[in-house]
């Protein structure tokens, strides 16, 4: 299983080459999103035009959603716990990573790696591995 980025589903919409090359050389492999993947990609689409929710789930609906649950959540508190100890990481950049961290939660929780072009962000996080398309 692999979890796809919001970086990934962006670039899937708008047909990087990169993205279909990956799709296909990981044909065989559960590939799924999560909920904070869909909160982020509904965001950037309302910031260039105005879709419908019915449209932009229809544009994901090739990959499957998980839900954020309550271990996700506590799988993410624990990576933020441990950013928060380390003393050359300000509290600024923590801030700056939450939905990045939320979505790391999920993918140590599920034991996947993060499918991303965002990989210096994903590599702060304990515990999660990180694959480049």
């Amino acid at each position: 299983m692999k979890l796809l980025d919001s970086t990934f589903l962006a670039h899937h919409a708008r047909g990087t080459e990169a993205v279909a090359e990956y799709l296909s050389a990981h044909e065989d492999e559960e590939l799924v999103t999560s909920t904070i993947n869909v909160k982020e990609i509904v965001v950037g689409a309302h910031t260039v035009s105005d879709p419908t929710r019915e449209e932009l789930l229809a544009d994901l609906g090739w990959v499957r959603i998980l839900p954020f649950t309550a271990e996700h959540a506590y799988v993410a508190g624990e990576i933020e716990a441990g950013l928060r100890a380390d003393p050359d990481i300000q509290q600024d950049r923590i801030n700056s990573l939450m939905g990045d961290l939320l979505i790391a939660g999920v993918a140590r929780a599920i034991d996947a790696p993060v499918v991303t072009r965002n990989v210096e962000d994903f590599e702060l996080f304990d515990g999660v591995s990180v694959e480049e398309y």
